[in-house]
């Protein structure tokens, strides 16, 4: 349990993390419950490597708070298979990843 509430705080501190390449595996669209309490959000999974180590691999989210479904569709379209990310990962051990605050703003590189 505290090993799970460490990964959970530490994600706080994600970028700070070292930023490694990564490549965008999949994207998909999910949808979140039902009727009047049905959302949206993206998923994203990626793989990296660190030298010799590797593959790493990763899923990371984006759940808007209005519009869902509409904003999410947009967000979909920029992602596609093989797409170059900026991945942080914790350095003590690279398993504890996510993507870069910058795959998910409006201006990809």
């Amino acid at each position: 349990m505290f090993n799970d509430l460490f990964d959970a705080l530490s994600y706080v501190w994600s970028w700070r993390w070292p930023v490694a390449d990564g490549e965008v595996t999949a994207v998909d669209i999910e949808r979140i419950g039902e009727g009047r309490n049905e959302t949206f959000r993206v998923a994203v999974a990626y793989e990296f490597s660190l030298g010799e180590d590797g593959p790493y691999t990763g899923e990371s989210f984006w759940q808007p708070a209005f519009f869902a479904k509409r904003r999410v569709q947009k967000t979909a379209r920029r992602f596609h298979r093989r797409q170059q990310v900026a991945v942080r990962y914790r350095p003590a051990d690279p398993s504890i990843n996510r993507l870069d605050r910058s795959a998910w703003q409006k201006e990809q590189k």
